[in-house]
């Protein structure tokens, strides 16, 4: 893709989000449309939240796993020798 038409997709992009923009936050029917999608966002977003929580802990369990084997490893290793 050459400058010409990444400047002209920017352009377009820009053009359609300040559209929307403006149709939801200048309009009544746009302030209707986000009384009702906003909840949704909300929900959306928890979910997100929770979701990046539960793997965060899932990967302190890993982690904490992982060295537990390398400890039991190395202790088995120390026994053989």
């Amino acid at each position: 893709m050459d400058e010409r038409s990444r400047v002209l997709t920017a352009t377009c992009v820009g053009a359609a989000v300040g559209g929307l923009w403006g149709w939801l936050y200048l309009t009544e029917t746009g302030r209707r449309a986000r009384a009702q999608i906003e909840p949704t966002i909300d929900r959306v977003v928890e979910e997100l939240r929770q979701t990046r929580t539960t793997g965060e802990k899932a990967k302190s369990a890993f982690d904490e796993g992982r060295q537990l084997l390398t400890d039991v490893t190395a202790s088995i290793r120390q026994v053989a020798s």
